[in-house]
């Protein structure tokens, strides 16, 4: 058995999955200080179940998941899967490899997995007991732990002893054995308890289980006895009940004939009743439409005025805006005009140009002539003479200068004041056009925020209008909604007051003798029972079905009074009626415990209905004992519990009478008398509601029509408010577009104005300057010349001439030359002031193309409205032409009204002579129907007392009985049965099952004690075994493990010597371990006083010493060579070789004489922070980087 591979995932500093294969033999991981090299070591300790996070190095479970880094998310889990050899069958019954893997996810659920199936922590503890591999085992030695071998307490030492001896599996199985033991023992103290309480009842029982059954033969015999004579009594009733019934049934049949026809008389006279309704509904109906259609045609009305209204004030801003044009029109002809007069007085000044041109070509030519006969002088006249004309030409440049300056400045300074003028006018005219623009916005947005709050009126309005219209609608058809229910109620109430008035579905006796109290012929009468109670309607008809025909007895003053009426019947032969004398009727309510909790009752009978006080004597005799249950199935199970001994109605009128019998079906149509009472009062209380209802919303619709109305004359009101802020919004824009144009103008006009003006003071100052520079030229020219002729003065008579020529054509071309850029600045002014003009023209364009596009919408609107007009004036036309059609339809729906009241009063008349006839026959019966009940009553007793006493039913009692020949004498066997019974005293008869349960359990239990008895032994015997056998192991594995450890303390240490010692021999099992070591040459007394390394090399010794004796599959070894020096470690690599044929060891390790060792490497390195990598090696590729270095 051996490591094959480690798979890990998201394991501390491995997030990425990565697999580690193992040969036999030495595995070493290398890697520098916080690699992540004991995380190796820690994911085998984890995956084999440790539980403990403080061995883990952590604080929490979780910690073992990757948490993340900078760069890198955490992991949602940790897994670690351990692949281990079994092909020796190491492990018994399992494959030929073992995989263990273990899951911890970071929402702290977990999982263990054996070969790819789940399991439990609990599973993995017990395949590895005892392998080395355990919890306690000794196959991983963290980093820092080997030295705890040797400084913890004696008594800590064990628990690696004891895995190495094998006995961890023993103790596992000891300690199972005594807890069994435990709860053993602590049911064997439960049992004898119970067994000690049933040994004191088992006698007392079976005395009274002996007069028991004494007491059930003759119990037995009594219920046949019994049974046998209530049966014979049912069915000598059963055939009076047979013969009754068929006397009441064809009354019956007769009866609801009779109660057909009038059925079919009222369903005629209800049919008539609602013609009526339908007549006068339809008449509503027609006149509602009629005011409905008046109401729409009067808001058409006012529609089609608001639109002319409207069309009326887009015509005005129509006219409005053609005036605009016409006025934009005259203003464009103007400049029109003006432009072609610019035009012509720049073409005038081109031809002017075009001739000064000319001249001044012509003057230079003159010129050129004469300075061509000048040439024609000598060369000294001619010298001077160039001279001298040289200097005249300057001169003449010079004069001509000084002269345009002068004109220059003339020009510039009348256009300067030109300019300061026109801009002090273009100013004013800018602050008086931005000035009416700021007003005409201001004006806009009081129109905008005029138009918005006339606009938000008016929606709010038309919102309150369509509100109010609508509760208006709302109101109206409530109105009429209840006005016909009104109409109907009262027209039931008027058929119920009718059969009320006439006591429709009272006998006729009844009728007579009430006719006569009336009358005043019999006093001492109160009326009938029906008329002096009243019941709230949802119980109504159980009350009628529980008083049954008792409704039309008549309440007497006292017996005289009883006994006249009856007299007076007779005398008249008037029929039959009962009378209740409240001096003689008494009765009580029935009181039965437990009754109000039960499921489905509503109450006793006469708690529900009210009467005078003085009445209570009666009530109580006809409903004291009377229950009312909510339904069948909850009065049966109440009629069940108390033994049939009462009468039990449902709501519904379903009957289960005392005694068990069942009366119900459909409600019958002849009664009623109740209900129809209680529908009169309710009839009135609902008219009398609906009536202050109807009055209330009368009121309503009122208002709301009043409310409406105000809010539609508000309505126009606002439309022609916001009409007139549309136009006004119109006329401004079209001023705000004007200003606009001018102010563009104005301000480009004026920006122009400065820069000429700037320009101009410019040419000015150029133009002084060019005078001054000018003038002192020619006074420097002026004497130059005149020394020049000075020196010609002599033979240059003819020059003069020529001279004067020559400054006669010089001045000359200065004149026309000035003249020239005179005309130049009056064609440069008539071309701005044409520009100016088509500006004007282009504005003025402008601004009638938005005025025709306004002409064009309103037209529109105006277009749309008539529309609209027309429209709405037709609807109006067709309207007005249907209020003859209606005012024909009332009058043709108020004749049917008529002839229906007339077949109502007919068929009054005919149903009351039904009625006559039924009273008879009701009469009859009740009568017949009296006789039944009797005899109901007196077998529903017998039945009663059966299910009382047997809880039998009577069919179940008919199969028991048995036939009697002689009542006399089976009534007398009956009496001395029931004489025994009564000596025999107090009977348990639940003694003779309870003493047989009772001896029942005593023997179970006897026998449940001596099984545990027997279980409690045999676990002392396992125990013992077990203890007895684990000291035997243990002793021995000590033994050998003790000395292993001298002689492998005598090859590591090179001499001295060690042993290992039990604190306490006596036992074994608890002993602690003391360690005696004494290294060559010294004396050790306390082994704190050693070194770190010697301690760690003690400890080395006592982990080979138990390997020697029980080694494990495979050790993993963090960093226990780390206090040891070169030569102990070389030492304990090449002592570890001594194993590796048993055990297979993965060394974590920083010592190069442990590399050395090894026959595979693993380099764990963090390149990335937090994250480890694995690099594996051979040894060979070791060797060689080794020898590299070297």
């Amino acid at each position: 058995m051996y490591l094959k591979s480690l798979e890990i995932q998201g394991f501390k500093s491995f997030p990425d999955k990565i697999s580690l294969t193992f040969d036999k033999g030495l595995t070493a991981v290398v890697g520098p200080n916080g690699s992540g090299k004991s995380n190796i070591g820690d994911s085998v300790r984890w995956v084999l179940g440790e539980q403990s996070t403080k061995t883990l190095r952590g604080n929490k479970m979780e910690d073992v998941i990757f948490s993340g880094t900078v760069a890198r998310k955490p992991m949602g889990f940790a897994a670690v899967t351990l692949n281990i050899d079994n092909s020796d069958r190491s492990v018994a019954d399992m494959g030929e490899e073992i995989s263990v893997t273990r899951k911890l996810y970071r929402s702290g659920d977990s999982e263990y997995i054996i070969n790819g199936k789940q399991c439990r922590l609990r599973d993995i503890n017990e395949l590895f007991m005892d392998t080395g591999l355990g919890r306690d085992g000794y196959s991983i030695i963290g980093q820092g732990r080997i030295a705890e071998i040797v400084g913890a307490k004696s008594s800590e030492r064990r628990d690696i002893f004891e895995e190495a001896a094998g006995i961890s599996k023993f103790r596992y199985k000891k300690l199972e054995a005594e807890r069994k033991l435990s709860a053993a023992q602590e049911n064997l103290l439960r049992l004898t308890d119970i067994l000690s309480e049933l040994e004191g009842r088992v006698e007392p029982l079976r005395i009274q289980s002996e007069k028991a059954k004494k007491f059930v033969k003759l119990a037995e015999k009594r219920k046949k006895l019994e049974i046998s004579v209530w049966v014979s009594k049912l069915e000598e009733f059963r055939a009076k009940l047979a013969e009754l019934d068929e006397k009441l049934l064809a009354g019956r049949n007769e009866y609801e004939n009779i109660g057909n026809d009038i059925a079919r008389e009222e369903q005629k006279i209800e049919d008539a009743y609602r013609k009526m309704q339908e007549s006068t509904i339809k008449s509503d109906e027609l006149r509602r439409k009629m005011i409905e259609e008046e109401q729409s045609a009067s808001d058409m009305k006012s529609g089609i005025a608001v639109l002319e209204n409207d069309i009326k004030h887009s015509t005005e801003a129509i006219e409005t805006a053609q005036k605009n044009i016409d006025n934009a029109e005259a203003s464009r002809n103007a400049l029109i005009q003006d432009k072609k007069t610019a035009a012509e007085k720049l073409a005038a000044l081109q031809e002017q140009k075009t001739a000064l041109e000319a001249e001044i070509a012509e003057t230079e030519k003159s010129f050129e002539q004469a300075e061509s006969e000048n040439s024609r002088l000598g060369d000294s006249v001619d010298k001077a003479g160039s001279e001298i004309n040289s200097l005249y030409i300057k001169q003449s440049e010079c004069r001509f200068n000084v002269e345009a300056s002068k004109t220059v400045i003339k020009d510039e300074t009348a256009r300067l004041d030109e300019l300061k003028n026109s801009g002090s006018d273009f100013a004013k005219k800018l602050e008086e056009y931005v000035s009416q623009k700021s007003a005409d916005e201001a004006e806009l947005e009081k129109n905008k925020s005029d138009s918005e709050a006339a606009a938000n009126r008016l929606g709010g309005l038309q919102r309150l209008y369509t509100s109010r219209k609508e509760s208006f609608e709302q109101a109206k058809g409530d109105f009429e909604r209840v006005l016909y229910e009104i109409k109907g109620k009262q027209q039931r109430m008027k058929i119920l007051g009718d059969l009320e008035n006439n006591m429709e579905g009272f006998a006729g006796s009844v009728k007579m003798v009430l006719k006569a109290s009336k009358q005043g012929r019999i006093g001492g009468i109160f009326g009938t029972v029906a008329q002096m109670i009243g019941v709230e309607p949802q119980y109504a008809v159980a009350i009628e079905t529980a008083l049954g025909g008792a409704m039309q007895n008549i309440i007497v003053e006292n017996e005289e009074i009883a006994k006249r009426c009856i007299r007076f019947l007779k005398e008249q032969r008037g029929g039959r009626a009962t009378f209740l004398p409240i001096t003689s009727v008494k009765g009580y309510e029935l009181r039965e415990q437990g009754l109000e909790n039960c499921e489905g009752f509503i109450a006793n009978a006469a708690r529900l209905v009210s009467y005078d006080p003085k009445f209570s004597g009666i009530i109580a005799s006809l409903l004291g004992r009377i229950v009312i249950a909510e339904d069948i199935d909850s009065a049966t199970l109440i009629a069940k519990r108390y033994g049939y001994k009462f009468r039990i109605v449902t709501l519904d009128g379903q009957v289960i009478n005392a005694g068990g019998s069942f009366t119900g079906g459909s409600a019958q149509r002849s009664g009623g008398v109740i209900t129809r009472k209680n529908e009169l009062d309710t009839l009135k209380a609902e008219i009398e509601e609906l009536s202050d209802e109807r009055d209330d919303l009368r009121e309503k619709a009122e208002r709301m029509r009043a409310e409406s109305e105000k809010l539609r004359f508000d309505m126009e009101a606002a439309r022609e408010q916001l009409a007139q802020y549309s136009a006004d919004k119109v006329r401004i824009n079209a001023e705000l577009s004007s200003l606009d144009s001018l102010i563009e103008q104005m301000s480009a006009q004026s920006d122009n104005s400065g820069k000429l003006l700037a320009e101009s003071m410019h040419k000015i100052e150029n133009a002084k300057k060019n005078i001054a520079d000018s003038e002192r030229q020619l006074g420097e020219l002026a004497e130059q010349i005149r020394s020049a002729e000075e020196t010609l003065a002599q033979g240059q008579g003819d020059r003069e001439k020529l001279r004067q020529k020559r400054a006669e054509i010089s001045e000359k071309l200065s004149q026309l030359r000035i003249r020239s850029i005179e005309l130049v600045k009056d064609i440069q002014a008539q071309e701005l002031e044409i520009s100016r003009i088509d500006r004007g023209i282009e504005e003025s364009k402008y601004g009638r193309h938005l005025y025709e596009e306004e002409i064009f919408r309103y037209r529109e609107e105006i277009s749309a409205k008539r529309e609209e007009i027309e429209e709405i004036s037709g609807k109006l036309s067709g309207l007005e032409g249907n209020k003859d059609k209606y005012n024909s339809e009332i009058r043709r729906y108020q004749t049917l009204h008529t002839e229906q009241t007339r077949l109502v009063n007919e068929l009054q008349k005919g149903l009351k002579q039904i009625n006559d006839a039924k009273e008879k026959l009701s009469a009859e019966n009740t009568r017949l129907s009296a006789r039944h009940d009797t005899v109901c009553t007196e077998s529903d007793k017998i039945i009663a007392q059966l299910f009382e006493s047997y809880e039998l039913t009577r069919s179940e009692a008919m199969q028991i009985a048995e036939k009697i020949d002689d009542m006399i004498t089976a009534q007398k066997e009956l009496t001395e049965v029931r004489n025994k019974i009564r000596a025999l005293g107090s009977v348990n008869v639940d003694a003779i099952e309870e003493y047989e349960e009772v001896a029942e359990r005593y023997r179970f239990m006897s026998e449940q004690i001596a099984d545990v008895q027997k279980s409690k032994t045999e676990l002392e015997k396992i125990i013992t075994g077990l203890t007895d056998e684990m000291c035997r192991i243990f002793s021995e594995s000590f033994r050998i493990i003790n000395s292993n450890f001298k002689e492998i303390f005598v090859e590591l240490f090179g001499g001295g010597k060690a042993e290992l010692i039990l604190t306490d021999p006596e036992n074994v099992l608890e002993s602690g371990i003391e360690i005696s070591v004494a290294p060559p040459g010294k004396v050790i007394k306390n082994l704190i006083s050693l070194s770190g390394g010697e301690q760690s090399f003690i400890a080395i010794a006592i982990y080979f010493a138990i390997l020697k004796l029980r080694p494990a599959p495979f050790c993993i070894l963090d960093e226990i060579d780390a206090a040891l020096d070169e030569v102990n470690v070389r030492k304990y690599a090449q002592y570890l070789k001594k194993f590796t044929d048993t055990t297979q060891f993965v060394l974590v390790t920083h010592r190069r004489s442990a590399m050395e060792e090894a026959n595979v490497l693993y380099g764990v390195t963090m390149q990335e922070d937090g994250i480890s990598k694995l690099l594996k090696m051979e040894q060979v590729d070791f060797q060689e980087d080794i020898a590299d270095i070297q």
